[in-house]
């Protein structure tokens, strides 16, 4: 039995649509650590003081704290490749629901990490300013609604 293509024509089945969140919750959670780099610059740390954080306790070198960082990310963009994008597509084909989608996905990790995740586990990362926290989430939402919505095109 041939299988070849089996995947391009079947480009919005489930399972692709998680391995395409895999990729692009990984290339947005590069984004969101870029912002976040930024910000660190900005107030007179370095982006490798903010990986630090990214621990469940205490601080951890900056590479485990990149590499957890893009794990969870990637991760959230399995969850909204597989789960959330299927239902924005069947309710919109607009390209504004991908950004919209994407933010609002953003948003809820956002509320999720700042009143659960993060006291739960002691998290140093409790300790970045709010507003820094809540931008680097936003960027990982509209990159991830982008991505989801360029390939849609």
């Amino acid at each position: 039995m041939d299988k070849t293509g089996l995947i391009s024509r079947n480009k919005n089945s489930v399972s692709n649509l998680a391995v395409d969140g895999l990729i692009y919750g990984l290339m947005s959670g590069v984004a969101m650590f870029i912002s976040l780099a930024a910000f660190a610059l900005l107030s007179g740390e370095t982006p490798g003081a903010y990986l630090e954080r990214f621990s469940a306790a205490g601080l951890t070198s900056p590479m485990q704290g990149l590499l957890s960082h893009l794990a969870v990310s990637a991760i959230y963009g399995v969850l909204f490749g597989a789960l959330i994008w299927p239902v924005l597509v069947h309710f919109s084909s607009s390209k504004l629901i991908g950004w919209l989608g994407g933010v609002v996905y953003a948003v809820l990790l956002l509320i999720l990490a700042q009143t659960a995740i993060l006291p739960g586990t002691g998290s140093p990362l409790a300790q970045l300013p709010y507003w820094q926290w809540a931008l680097g989430h936003a960027v990982y939402g509209i990159i991830l609604g982008g991505l989801f919505i360029k390939k849609s095109a």
